[in-house]
C-alpha cells in the first residue's frame, strides 16, 4: 500500500510524519531486530507510536494500518529515529525497507523535505564511502 505524507486521521488531522519499517522475514534475528526497534522507539522523549487507526487519503478513501507503520509527533523525532537506526549495522542490514514520509500538507514551506526511501539512500552512501561493509 502506498502512503501519502499528508494522509488524514479519523478526526481530519493531517498525518505529517509517518515511518514505514519492514524487517526482512528471512533474517535469523527477525524478532530481536523488531524488539530492538520498538525499544528504541519507546525510549525517545516523544515516543514514536504504532499507527493503529485507519488513515484516509485526500479523496476520503480509507487505508487500513500496516504493522510496520509508525507516527512521530515532530519532524526532528522522526528523522532522528530513522537516521539513528540506519547508523546501526545490525539493524540496517536486516531492514527490508525504511521509508520516512514527511510532507508539507499546505505547501507553505518551500524547503520542505520529502524522504521516501531512507534505506536505499543509506545503502548508496555506505557503498560509496565504506565499500568494505557487508550487508
Amino acid at each position: 500500500m502506498e502512503f501519502k505524507a499528508n494522509m488524514l486521521t479519523k478526526d481530519g488531522k493531517k498525518m505529517m510524519y509517518l515511518i514505514y519499517l519492514g524487517v526482512n522475514k528471512d533474517c535469523e534475528d527477525y524478532e530481536a531486530v523488531w524488539s530492538d526497534l520498538k525499544r528504541k522507539m519507546s525510549i525517545i522523549s516523544e515516543p514514536i507510536i504504532p499507527v493503529n487507526w485507519d488513515l484516509f487519503d485526500d479523496n476520503g478513501k480509507v487505508c487500513t494500518k500496516e504493522d510496520g507503520l509508525f507516527y512521530a509527533k515532530t519532524f526532528e523525532t522522526g528523522m532522528g529515529f530513522v537516521s539513528g537506526i540506519l547508523k546501526i549495522h545490525e539493524i540496517r542490514s536486516n531492514l527490508e525497507f525504511c521509508n520516512f514520509y514527511n510532507g508539507d500538507a499546505y505547501r507553505t514551506n518551500p524547503k520542505r523535505y520529502d524522504a521516501e526511501d531512507s534505506l536505499r539512500i543509506t545503502k548508496q552512501l555506505v557503498k560509496k564511502y565504506r565499500p568494505d561493509e557487508i550487508w
